[in-house]
C-alpha cells in the first residue's frame, strides 16, 4: 500500500512510549458553532529519544508521513519528516 499523508496541528498526549496524538482543528464549525479536533495517533521515525516524543504538548508541528497498521493501535501515521515550533508558555 502507498500513502502519504500531511498533517498540521498540535501534539497532544503521549500513548506510549512510541507514539503520540497530533490533533487537528476543523476548518468548519460544528453544529453548535465550535471547531471540533480531530486527534490522529503519530509515530515518530527516531523513537522515544527523538524530538517528536520529547517536544511539549501543544507545540505546532507539520508531519508528512504514510499510514501505517499497527497490532495495538489499528492505522496510525508514522512521521517521515516534521517541522515542529515547540510550544512555550511564556510567549502566551
Amino acid at each position: 500500500m502507498i500513502s502519504s499523508v500531511f498533517l498540521t496541528g498540535h501534539l497532544g498526549d503521549k500513548v506510549d512510549e512510541k507514539i503520540r496524538y497530533v490533533e487537528v482543528d476543523r476548518v468548519i464549525p460544528g453544529p453548535t458553532g465550535k471547531f471540533l479536533t480531530d486527534r490522529f495517533p503519530c509515530r515518530g521515525l527516531y523513537g522515544p529519544k527523538g524530538r517528536f516524543m520529547s517536544a511539549p504538548n501543544g507545540s505546532l508541528i507539520v508531519i508528512k508521513g504514510r499510514l501505517e497498521m499497527d497490532e495495538k493501535y489499528g492505522l496510525i501515521i508514522v512521521a517521515e519528516l516534521d517541522e515542529m515550533v515547540p510550544y512555550n508558555e511564556k510567549s502566551v
